[in-house]
């Protein structure tokens, strides 16, 4: 019997699992930098309007190291999120795939539709559980 080599699409969220993941990294990437990023400068902020005391002197020194600092920070965050977003999606593709696949293969098993052993891809986090669900059809058989 042969089997159909099943192709996954990259770069594309497949379920709700999978889109939960995504959504879960996101938040924990964005809200931190975020809030590191305002207490940056409001550190700046206040250090040098605490150091000088004249207005003008703020304005003058601060306004072009702000930019600067708004640059490299914002630079920084989309860099870095995005590298952390490519590395999420490419681990929760991993895990939600093979995970909606198990469903639907022991769904196919137990209508009776289909026999014999599931197959993973060996990159797939979820071998070590078909390897004992495979042992468990045998068992059964």
């Amino acid at each position: 019997m042969t089997r159909k080599k099943e192709c996954r699409t990259y770069f594309c969220i497949a379920n709700r699992f999978q889109r939960k993941i995504l959504t879960l990294v996101f938040f924990s990437t964005v809200v931190p930098m975020v809030i590191s990023v305002i207490c940056l400068y409001y550190l700046i902020f206040n250090l040098i309007a605490g150091e000088l005391g004249m207005p003008e002197a703020i304005g003058y020194t601060l306004i072009p190291a702000a930019r600067k600092t708004a640059l490299i920070a914002i630079a920084g965050f989309v860099i870095s999120v995005f590298l952390i977003w490519m590395w999420a999606l490419r681990v929760s593709h991993k895990l939600a795939g093979p995970l909606e696949r198990l469903c639907r293969d022991l769904d196919e098993r137990l209508s009776g539709k289909k026999k014999g052993y599931i197959y993973f891809r060996k990159s797939d986090y979820l071998g070590i559980v078909v390897g004992r669900i495979n042992s468990l059809l045998d068992k059964v058989r």
